[in-house]
Formats: structure tokens, C-alpha cells, sequence
């Protein structure tokens, strides 16, 4: 029997899911190799493993364009279409199958091997080390892209049934029979990457750290690896994913609320509970290092994305423009949201705001550096409407971006920029919210030493409100607290990513109109921008439809 034929570069691949995995095992002959080879070519062999990392996000989607948080200017964005009701399962700019299960095919397929790969030739030690750490990576990676599934394409069928995805524990082939496949429930997809994160956690480190005077160990394990799947990501990785589960969407019940909340206690554990929360923070992205953050990309120095939302007399193109919406959504400094402020006055709607508006958010007489921007209808240039590039919303965004990047030639300027994927400060809000829900807002009954209204509080401090907080004082009750949870989220993970599925696993309302505020001669009018188009069965995205069509077995989500 011939040996198995590798495709060498197994980077560039095309097509949808099932298409894309008979290209993998028929590219041109001459990129053929033995398999073989990966016996004795540990670098070949976790070239493998490395394209399930490759493909992880380079830059934020800002798909808030697609919620009530923010418009766009570029009229021929994916999500403008979206919003006007085009989301179908031949049109999905939400879609992650085509690259998850690329991503899968290979983890699957490095499973195979990673076995009878010789990592090290110097030490029988190492090479131990070596396969159990890639192991690890692997089931991590797994859990990682089958999550990644399972929240854009995990839905109600037509006859109420709650499915997930098509779980693969194996790599698929051109002789395997696609036509047999079916998505499994959601509960067994959960069980399926819960039991990928607990052995990967069983493992792997918390971290990638040297031990004193172990070599093998430090030459496998070294700091060097930072940002390969370690335990701390692991931890962080499952909250995410109990939080999601326990949601309004998916059932909530006691028992889900109280396992979200365990989840995110034992990621918080490895800070010191709210005593860890990053002082820094709120502006996370402007550090490599800050504490806040658990996993990030790749550094990149560009300014590309400075000069895709910079306002035009900056030399940007003004593509994002956080809402009226969002706006209202930050309170005063005093912790008292605008509805109840005796001080908000909204002809000054801007004075006396929570620092962290003036932070994330260009309005009339904020700054980026040194300019001053100005958003009224009066300036030719960025004012409501008066360009091409210019707000739609008269606001322009600020969070994420460097103000010392300069995008007028012929003074280029770059800055370091990368995505983070996960930080402390979701999973500090994942525990405000489970616990609240199982417990209530100032109930410990696990001893955690903190509270949905501990750690409110230490973040809105953080973020500058005065304390202590009156505000967070009169909240008494569940539903209050957890109203002031989402909002709290909703400010602090704001152009993450995280809004469009937060109002769908909470059930929310999805067809808010988006607002913008129109200020023409120092008169303050919030007006209607944009309407949101979304039938109450998009709560769950779509099965692609040529899937549909080349496997009958699959049933698609309700709607769709």
C-alpha cells in the first residue's frame, strides 16, 4: 500500500466545508508528500496543528454596525445589507463554518500523528513534553473553533428541536460519507467542548513559565510560547462558553446559571478575585502587557485602522459611527443613568458624563491627540452627513484606535496594534451576570469573596464614576442588577464583538432603531438613522445553504 499523500502548504484553501476538504486531499501532484515525513519532521508536523491558529481573527469585525450600538458610511458593508434584511443562508457575513472546520480538519488530523511524531531526538523527556503540550493545543484549539460553530450556527429547528453542529472527532476525507453526517444536539456540543477544555486543561500549564532548573521542561514550555493554548486561556475559554449556555436563549436553569458562575470564579481565582481587576483596563488595547488581557493576536504595526475610522480632517474615512443608542447608554459621572440624572441636560448632553464616553467615543468637542473634533452640522467636514466620509451618526469612534498615529502624508505614522480575545474584564462581568441570576446581586454562597455588586463597583470605579456609588446603592433586586449588568457590558466590551450575540443569547430585542444626533446651530436633536430588519427567528444564524444541498442529513434552523 502506497503511504498517505500530505499536501505541503496547507494554507490556502477554498470553498465551503465540504468542498474545501476534497481540494485538501487532491491539490497538484507535485505538492505531494509521504506522511512519512512527519515522523521525522517535528517543525512539518506542527505546521498542522499551526493552521488552526493562523486563521483566529487579525482585526476586530466591528460588526456593531449590525446592532443598535453603531452605523457604518460604507453603504456597501456586509452588515448595512444585513440590516436591511439580505442575513440569509446564501448571504452570512456572521459565517465561521468554511474556516472552523478547516481549522478542525487539521486539529483532527494532527490527532493522528502527534503520537508518532519523534519531537526530540536529544531526550526521551522532552520528546513527552513536546507531545503532550501539542496534545493539549490540539483539544484546546478543538474546543476553541467548535465554539466558534456552535454560536453562529447552533439554533431551533422547525419543530423546536435545539441543535447544534456536525461534531468531528476525526479528520474527513474525499472517501468519507458525507451524506451520513447530521449536527448533533446542543447539549452534546457543549458536553463535547467542555471535555476538549478539561483535557486540555489536564495537560497543559497555566502558563508558560520556566521552572527552576528543569531544561527539558524550560526548552518546551518556555515564556516564548505565550499566546499558544495554555490553562489560563482554558479557564477564560470555559466561562465564556457556560455563560453562553446558561443564556435566556438556550434554556436558562438554576444549575447553568450556578455552573457559568463557578466557570468564571475559577478564571478569576488566578488574579486574586476583584483585587486583580487591571487598573488599566478600560484602555487595554494600548498595551502588549496589561494585566487585563488573557489571549491576544499577533502585534501589528499598521495604521490602518486609524485610517479607516479617523474623521476625514484627520485624513480617515469615518467608517464607524457609534449610536445615539450607545451614547445614552454611558451615565453621568455620579453612577446615575441620563434617564434619572437630575444634572443631564440634554442641550450639554456631553458634561458630567462617565470618563469613559470621552474614552471610547468622538463627540462634538472631544479630542483625538490634540484636535478637537467637531461633529455639528455646521463643520463641512466631519458634521452629520456634510461628506462622503463623514458620520452618519455625528459620532466617530475612539476605543481601540491610537491617537498618535498620523495618516497625513507624507508624515505616515504606525502603531502597534493587535485583537484580543479574551481579558479579565469579560469574565468579571461573566460572573456579575451568572451570579446575579443564581444568586442575586450581593449573595456569595461558594465564598468567592466577591459579588455581582462588588464587582460592578470595582469597574465603574475603574472607569471613573464617583464613588462611592449612590447608583449601585439603590439596586436592590435581580432584575435591577442584572438591567445594570447588561449595561455595563454593553459599555465596557463595547466594539469587541460581543453586542450582536449578547442580544441574542439574552433574547433581547433585535430591531431597535439605530440613532444619531443632528447638532445644527448648538441645538441638540436626537434623530433616526437606520432601522434594524430582523424576523424574530434570526436570533439563530443559518446552516449555509450549500451544505444543504450537497448533505440532506442536515436540518436547517428554524426560518432560514
Amino acid at each position: 500500500m502506497q503511504p498517505k499523500k500530505i499536501l505541503l502548504s496547507i494554507l490556502i484553501i477554498t470553498g465551503t466545508f465540504f468542498t474545501s476538504c476534497e481540494k485538501l486531499l487532491n491539490p497538484d501532484p507535485a505538492n505531494f508528500y509521504a506522511e512519512s515525513r512527519f515522523w521525522k519532521d517535528p517543525v512539518f508536523a506542527e505546521g498542522v496543528l499551526s493552521n488552526a491558529y493562523i486563521v483566529l481573527p487579525s482585526s476586530y469585525t466591528l460588526d456593531e454596525t449590525a446592532t443598535d450600538d453603531a452605523v457604518t458610511n460604507v453603504t456597501t458593508s456586509s452588515y448595512v445589507r444585513m440590516n436591511k434584511g439580505e442575513w440569509s443562508s446564501q448571504f452570512d457575513p456572521m459565517t465561521s463554518w468554511s474556516t472552523a472546520y478547516k481549522a478542525i480538519y487539521y486539529v483532527n488530523y494532527f490527532l493522528t500523528i502527534v503520537d508518532k511524531v519523534e519531537w526530540s531526538w536529544t531526550s526521551a523527556v522532552k520528546n513527552e513534553y513536546f507531545r503532550q503540550r501539542f496534545t493539549g493545543e490540539a483539544y484546546g484549539m478543538r474546543a476553541w473553533w467548535n465554539f466558534e460553530l456552535l454560536k453562529r450556527h447552533g439554533g431551533k429547528t422547525a419543530d423546536g428541536s435545539l441543535l447544534g453542529i456536525i461534531l468531528l472527532d476525526k479528520p474527513m476525507d474525499n472517501t468519507s460519507d458525507w451524506s451520513t453526517l447530521k449536527r448533533s444536539s446542543y447539549d452534546a456540543c457543549i458536553q463535547a467542548i467542555y471535555a476538549d477544555i478539561d483535557k486540555a486543561m489536564a495537560i497543559l500549564p497555566l502558563d508558560y513559565a520556566n521552572i527552576t532548573g528543569n531544561v527539558d521542561y524550560n526548552s518546551v514550555y518556555t515564556p516564548d510560547n505565550k499566546g499558544r493554548m495554555c490553562g489560563r486561556i482554558l479557564k477564560a475559554l470555559k466561562s465564556r462558553v457556560a455563560l453562553h449556555v446558561a443564556s435566556p436563549a438556550f434554556g436558562s436553569t438554576q444549575a447553568k446559571w450556578e455552573a457559568a458562575a463557578d466557570a468564571a470564579a475559577k478564571s478569576l481565582a488566578d488574579i486574586g478575585g476583584v483585587t486583580g481587576l487591571s487598573a488599566t483596563g478600560r484602555k487595554f488595547y494600548l498595551t502588549l502587557t496589561d494585566a487585563d488581557i488573557i489571549w491576544r493576536g499577533n502585534v501589528q504595526s499598521i495604521n490602518t485602522w486609524e485610517s479607516n475610522n479617523f474623521p476625514p480632517t484627520l485624513n480617515g474615512k469615518g467608517q464607524t459611527n457609534p449610536s445615539q443608542n450607545l451614547v445614552d447608554a454611558f451615565p453621568m459621572a455620579t453612577g446615575y443613568p441620563i434617564t434619572v440624572a437630575p444634572t443631564y441636560n440634554p442641550q450639554n448632553p456631553y458634561v458630567g458624563r462617565d470618563p469613559r464616553l470621552k474614552d471610547y467615543i468622538v463627540y462634538k468637542g472631544n479630542t483625538i491627540g490634540t484636535t478637537v473634533i467637531n461633529t455639528n452640522t455646521e463643520d463641512a467636514q466631519n458634521g452629520l452627513n456634510r461628506a462622503v466620509l463623514a458620520t452618519r451618526s455625528g459620532y466617530y469612534l475612539k476605543k481601540l484606535l491610537r491617537e498618535n498615529v498620523n495618516i497625513v502624508p507624507p508624515s505616515n505614522t504606525v502603531q502597534q496594534h493587535f485583537v484580543t480575545y479574551l481579558r479579565y474584564t469579560e469574565m468579571f462581568l461573566n460572573y456579575a451576570e451568572a451570579a446575579n441570576e443564581a444568586w442575586g446581586p450581593t449573595a456569595d454562597p461558594r465564598g468567592y469573596g466577591f459579588t455581582p455588586t462588588t464587582i460592578i463597583a470595582a469597574i465603574r470605579k475603574r472607569g471613573g464614576l464617583a464613588q462611592p456609588d449612590l447608583y449601585l446603592g439603590t439596586i436592590t433586586t435581580q432584575a435591577a442588577m442584572r438591567d445594570l449588568i447588561r449595561n455595563e457590558r454593553r459599555i465596557e466590551l463595547c466594539f469587541e464583538g460581543f453586542r450582536f450575540w449578547d442580544l441574542r443569547r439574552w433574547n433581547a430585542n433585535l430591531t431597535e432603531t439605530a440613532k444619531g444626533m443632528q447638532i445644527t446651530n448648538n441645538v441638540y436633536t436626537s434623530i433616526d438613522i437606520e432601522e434594524r430588519m430582523y424576523d424574530p427567528y434570526k436570533n439563530f444564524g443559518p446552516i449555509p445553504y450549500g451544505d444543504l444541498l450537497k448533505n440532506k442529513q442536515l436540518v436547517q434552523n428554524d426560518g432560514w
